[in-house]
């Protein structure tokens, strides 16, 4: 009798607790994404209004600082802009929500680059494409710089 109580018990609290999966996936919550699968660029990312004194386009002297970031990714981000939408690109390549800007780059941790991100307002809703490489010349958007991104040997200087 002891038994079916402690597994009824068991049963209710495993219901209750909105966790699914067994093994490692076992504290994954309902409605989450599974391991291996990833979330659209912007689906946890608060993006600004337009301000009506603002103009369409890119915001300012930020896209042509000079420089380069760190290379992300070499294959640029397909990215759906919402019109008057403020989109921050990210340009130094720290950012943990490539490829738009989180505010790594005032971390002390980050060497001081000089770079800073990347404004820009859609006049329309348009879908691009966001250099994750952050070699591109056409800030934000990708010119296909990452064909020319060399892959660095991991075990190069390793016994010098």
């Amino acid at each position: 009798m002891r038994i079916t109580e402690a597994a009824r018990i068991c049963s209710t609290i495993a219901r209750n607790s909105q966790k699914t999966g067994f093994g490692p996936n076992r504290l994954y919550r309902k409605g989450t994404h599974f391991v291996g699968t990833e979330p659209p660029a912007l689906k946890y990312h608060l993006l600004q209004d337009k301000k009506p004194s603002e103009e369409y386009g890119l915001q300012g002297t930020n896209h042509e600082l000079p420089g380069t970031g760190k290379v992300h990714s070499k294959l640029p981000t397909k990215v759906h802009m919402k019109k008057d939408k403020v989109y921050a690109w990210c340009s130094c390549g720290y950012s943990g929500s490539q490829p738009l800007c989180d505010g790594s780059h005032n971390s002390i941790r980050i060497p001081d680059l000089k770079l800073k991100p990347v404004r820009f307002i859609p006049d329309k809703d348009m879908t691009v494409w966001l250099c994750n490489c952050k070699q591109t010349k056409n800030r934000p958007f990708c010119d296909g710089s990452h064909k020319l991104v060399q892959d660095e040997d991991k075990k190069a200087g390793l016994f010098d």
